[in-house]
């Protein structure tokens, strides 16, 4: 299950602005035990080509969910792969706004 919370909520008062000041009007993903940031803030362009990231994974449980993701891209009109079998599984390859290389991974069997 994924929350999402925009920094701030557009109906936040002034102390919880300036509690979620460090988003930088990003937004916070809480996916299972884990949370990813983003912040809409930068002096450049994410390039797959230098030293950091390269793409993002998250886990699903099943190839039905990748499936169902599939479809979900196809309605949104996010570009996307095929579902493609990597032997220890399979993936759904996409990309962000940003250009950055995000997948999900359902394991084999």
């Amino acid at each position: 299950m994924t929350k999402d919370i925009e920094a701030p909520p557009p109906d936040a008062d002034e102390k919880t602005r300036e509690q979620l000041a460090f988003l930088f009007g990003g937004v916070i993903y809480q996916l299972g035990d884990s949370l990813l940031g983003l912040r809409p803030v930068a002096s450049d362009r994410f390039d797959e080509d230098r030293v950091g990231l390269d793409h993002v994974s998250f886990a699903v449980d099943g190839r039905a969910d990748l499936e169902r993701a599939s479809r979900h891209l196809d309605q949104l009109g996010v570009a996307h792969e095929g579902i493609k079998d990597i032997g220890a599984g399979y993936i759904l390859e996409f990309r962000d706004p940003d250009d950055i290389a995000l997948e999900l991974f359902a394991p084999g069997g």
